[in-house]
C-alpha cells in the first residue's frame, strides 16, 4: 500500500512555489492601496450608495417575521405585532458594479432565500448579470451587420469596481477573478472568509489572464462605517450566547454568532442607516474637478468628474429604490 502523504506536492514554479515555506502570513497580507485624496473620495461616494441600498431594502426576518429577535427591538412594528420586512428574501449583503467612468452599471443582493440556494451571493448574481447586459446587441442601433461579434467576455470587466457590503467568499473571489473585475470595494470583514480575496491574488501571477481584484478594505479609504460594524459584530458574537439573535413561538433559541444574523440586527441597521442620510446630504465634493485617467495625458473618454459622480450616484439610488427591485433586471 502506498504511503499517504498531503497534497498538492511543492509546485516546481510560481507564487505558490516561492511561498511554500513561508509564514501564512505572507500568503494573506496586501500591500496597503497608496491612493491620492480625489481617487479615495471617488470610492467613497460609491460605498456609501452601497451601503445605502442595503439600508433601503433592510429586511431582518431571517427567521421569519414571527416569534422574537432580542436584538431587533426598534425594528417591531408599532405596539409590537411582529417585526417590520416581511418576507426574508436574503441576507442583508448587496454589491454594486461601477465602471472606470464612474458609471453605475447595476446592483444586486444576496438571494439565498428567495431561490432557496447557497450560492445566490450579491457580488455572483452581478458579475452574472453585468456579463449578461455586455453581451446584449440593439439592432436598431448597430444593424444587421456580419461583422458583429461578441464582446471578449476575458477583458470585458477589467475596468469595473465592485463596492459590496461584506468581505467575498471564496465563490464570488472566484467569480470577480474569472471575470477580471478590477478590484474590490468591501465595507466590513468576514472572518468566516479568511481573507481568501487576499490569498487569489497573492497567489496569481502578474499578467495572468485572469487576475483576481485587488481587495481593499474601506478602513483603507477612511470610512467610519468599517470599524462601526466591525466593533458592532465583535459586541454581537460575544453577547449571542448570553442573549439568542432569535426565539421561536415554541420557545427554541438561536445562539449561533453568524454575521448574517448580526446584519439583521439593529446595530447594524444603524450604521447603514446612517451612510443612507450621509449620501441623501451630501451636497458637494472636495474635488468637484476631478477625473479619473488612464495614464498620465491619457483621459478616459467621458468619464464623470467627482461632482458628476455624486449626482450620478443618487440618481441612481432614486432609481434603485423608486422604480427597481431587489434582484430584478434593471435598465436606465
Amino acid at each position: 500500500m502506498a504511503t499517504p502523504h498531503n497534497h498538492p506536492p511543492k509546485p516546481a514554479d510560481g507564487p505558490l512555489n516561492s511561498l511554500w515555506d513561508d509564514p501564512v502570513r505572507k500568503l494573506v497580507e496586501l500591500p496597503g492601496p497608496v491612493l491620492p485624496p480625489e481617487e479615495v473620495e471617488r470610492h467613497t461616494v460609491f460605498s456609501l450608495l452601497v451601503m445605502a441600498l442595503v439600508s433601503r431594502y433592510w429586511n431582518g426576518n431571517k427567521k421569519g417575521p414571527d416569534g422574537q429577535y432580542p436584538w431587533r427591538p426598534k425594528q417591531q412594528r408599532p405596539g409590537g405585532s411582529g417585526y417590520l420586512g416581511g418576507d426574508y428574501l436574503g441576507h442583508n449583503i448587496a454589491a454594486i458594479a461601477v465602471n472606470r467612468r464612474g458609471h453605475v452599471i447595476d446592483f444586486d443582493f444576496n438571494h439565498n432565500e428567495m431561490l432557496n440556494s447557497s450560492v445566490e451571493h450579491a457580488e455572483s448574481r452581478l458579475v452574472r448579470r453585468v456579463f449578461s447586459l455586455t453581451q446584449l446587441y440593439d439592432l436598431a442601433t448597430v444593424g444587421m451587420a456580419s461583422s458583429l461579434v461578441p464582446v471578449n467576455y476575458a477583458n470585458v470587466l477589467n475596468d469595473v469596481t465592485i463596492y459590496t457590503s461584506l468581505e467575498s467568499c471564496s465563490q464570488c473571489s472566484g467569480i470577480m477573478a474569472l471575470g477580471s473585475v478590477k478590484e474590490v470595494v468591501f465595507l466590513q470583514r468576514d472572518p468566516g472568509q479568511n481573507s481568501v480575496g487576499n490569498i487569489l491574488r497573492n497567489l496569481s501571477p502578474v499578467g495572468g489572464r485572469y487576475q483576481p481584484p485587488l481587495p481593499i478594505p474601506a478602513d483603507f479609504l477612511g470610512i467610519t462605517a468599517f470599524a462601526e460594524l466591525d466593533t458592532a459584530y465583535s459586541a454581537f458574537k460575544s453577547g449571542v450566547n448570553s442573549k439568542p439573535f432569535y426565539i421561536s413561538v415554541k420557545g427554541d433559541k438561536d445562539h449561533s454568532p453568524s454575521i448574517t444574523s448580526f446584519l439583521c440586527t439593529d446595530s447594524a441597521l444603524e450604521v447603514f442607516a446612517k451612510a443612507d442620510t450621509t449620501l441623501s446630504s451630501m451636497k458637494s465634493v472636495q474635488y468637484p474637478t476631478y477625473r479619473p485617467s488612464a495614464g498620465v495625458g491619457q483621459p478616459i473618454p467621458d468619464a464623470l468628474s467627482n461632482e458628476e459622480a455624486l449626482e450620478h450616484a443618487k440618481r441612481f439610488f432614486d432609481y434603485a429604490v423608486n422604480c427597481g427591485r431587489r434582484g430584478s433586471p434593471h435598465k436606465l
